[in-house]
């Protein structure tokens, strides 16, 4: 179902965000006013699309319609994305990414400047999992190597300096819908986050916790009937929120599209 209103009331009643979107006749969603608490409007994004329904530019406006910044997509002709661009309100480049696919397993991603020079480039395995990377000169300086297990989740992932020492290395445990993600930064935990989903999987709690196991941010969802959440919960200290969220949804009529 197509989201035609969405309003975010915070514990305290006001209004947090407000948007309309609009959609064109192939339910395509083209148009989202963001509105300020007392309704005026805050900025508006513009989505245009190609003939295979793939988004290829987002535009937005502030409130005096003025442009402020813009994503823009191209994709190949079995729509993988090539390329993403993001533009200044001067409608010069900031970010530059470019993906190339050499052929079915192996993929570059190019990191470039705005004139189109390689900052950075990685180049991924797609059957393996390996990814290499290198820095602007074209030298090689990190390589990140995944293992598996028999359901095909990731459960270690192990980066390596030029040298070949490790310098990162990512645990993956799952037990049911929770999947439980430690960070270990030289032989040190820095961070443990652990991530509940539904049967829909849609993301019903998250937590992350510090080298202690403590608590340092907390978020719990609700969700409706069309998977979309309706109340938000989150904080630092487990259930001792800071702010609750509710979400009211209008959903767009099938008989008028706009």
């Amino acid at each position: 179902m197509n989201i035609k209103s969405r309003k975010i009331i915070g514990g305290n009643g006001k209004v947090r965000e407000h948007i309309i979107n609009q959609f064109n006749l192939n339910g395509l969603k083209e148009k989202t006013v963001f509105f300020e608490e007392n309704g005026e409007i805050r900025y508006t994004v513009l989505f245009e699309y190609d003939p295979n329904g793939n988004c290829i530019s987002e535009k937005q406006y502030d409130s005096e319609n003025n442009f402020v910044s813009s994503l823009e997509w191209k994709f190949d002709e079995l729509n993988r994305q090539i390329e993403q661009i993001e533009r200044t309100a001067e409608n010069e480049i900031w970010d530059w990414y470019e993906n190339q696919y050499l052929d079915d397993k192996t993929v570059i991603y190019l990191a470039k400047d705005k004139n189109g020079i390689i900052q950075h480039k990685t180049v991924e395995d797609k059957d393996s999992g390996v990814q290499k990377r290198y820095d602007s000169d074209g030298n090689f300086y990190s390589k990140i190597v995944p293992k598996y297990d028999q359901n095909k989740r990731v459960i270690n992932r192990k980066t390596f300096d030029e040298n070949g020492q490790v310098t990162q290395e990512d645990i993956y445990e799952y037990l049911d819908n929770t999947e439980k993600w430690t960070l270990i930064v030289e032989n040190k935990i820095a961070k443990v986050e652990e991530r509940t989903k539904d049967d829909n999987g849609n993301d019903i709690f998250y937590v992350r916790k510090d080298d202690k196991g403590n608590s340092t941010e907390y978020v719990k969802w609700t969700y409706d009937d069309f998977g979309n959440a309706i109340k938000v919960e989150n904080g630092i200290e487990l259930d001792k929120p800071t702010n609750i969220s509710e979400i009211k949804i209008e959903y767009l009529n099938k008989n008028n599209v706009c």
